[in-house]
């Protein structure tokens, strides 16, 4: 089984140095893994360019077979531990970043306190990044914006609402509630990337046209201009509880959300241990509150 798993962690860091590094073996042990992997099935499994290694269409075939054997193997094992009581698995989650800084931590220390023999292994990226994670396994589900998702299985787990951020001076401050109309002359701080379309899907339905003054990389960035006086900006409730920046909140009316879900290729194919997680997961944000 070892040589299948070398196989799936070469295709994953894309060479057999960082597969090495990542399974604690030496690059010559797994180069001769890949070896006798492609006796066995006797092709040619990859081919060396100036990107790295690369599979070749003989290895693209035979990827989605490696890949449900390898996955077979660890739920046999895991259910096989399971029965006797061990409780020992893996979970691999991808997420989003305000969702890793004000809710994942608090659910992985008591999952890791009630299971402490099952190992958490977690990924931050983009919704794109996450998505692209799960459909080529290198996750067991991701965590994300699952207001557009078609292409996977999804469980919505509860709606993030975005409210408009200002300074505690900025003259919009004593609002209880702001129309979109009311913010399109301000100055406006902005994602650098499309991660958070929903908000300017409805100021674009309703030909509201932010007067951007910048764009950023993350929330982070955004509410810190905003602390300085350097605008406005329209964030969702996961960032301002992961920033606890100095900033004035003001409910949008309407109100505009995105859902944050689970997502994975088949939920009946999960193993034991990240179905238990995902049970936390439901537990612990089911109450999750939309009051700012």
């Amino acid at each position: 089984m070892r040589k299948y798993q070398a196989f799936l962690k070469v295709v994953e860091c894309g060479s057999f140095t960082g597969a090495a590094d990542e399974l604690n073996y030496t690059q010559s042990a797994v180069s001769q893994m890949i070896i006798s992997l492609e006796k066995e099935l006797n092709t040619t499994l990859f081919i060396r360019s100036k990107y790295g290694l690369q599979l070749t269409y003989e290895g693209e075939q035979m990827l989605p077979f490696i890949v449900e054997l390898v996955d077979s193997y660890k739920n046999m094992n895991e259910k096989a531990q399971a029965l006797n009581g061990l409780q020992t698995g893996i979970i691999r989650i991808a997420t989003f970043g305000t969702f890793a800084s004000a809710v994942l931590p608090l659910v992985l220390k008591k999952f890791s306190n009630d299971y402490p023999n099952i190992i958490l292994e977690t990924r931050q990226g983009h919704y794109r990044e996450i998505e692209h994670w799960v459909s080529k396994d290198m996750v067991d589900f991701g965590i994300t914006n699952t207001n557009d998702i078609r292409n996977f299985q999804s469980m919505p787990l509860f709606l993030d609402p975005f409210f408009v951020v200002t300074s505690k001076n900025h003259r919009l401050s004593n609002a209880e509630f702001l129309k979109p109309e009311q913010i399109k002359e301000e100055p406006f701080v902005s994602l650098d990337e499309d991660r958070d379309m929903e908000f300017l899907n409805v100021l674009r339905s309703m030909n509201v046209d932010l007067n951007v003054i910048c764009r950023l990389a993350d929330y982070n960035s955004v509410q810190a201009m905003v602390e300085n006086e350097l605008g406005i900006s329209i964030v969702p409730k996961l960032a301002s509880i992961a920033g606890r920046f100095n900033v004035h909140k003001i409910h949008l009316n309407p109100t505009i959300s995105r859902e944050i879900g689970l997502i994975y290729k088949n939920k009946n194919q999960l193993s034991t241990p990240s179905q238990i997680f995902i049970n936390y997961l439901v537990e612990h944000t089911k109450n999750y509150s939309l009051d700012i």
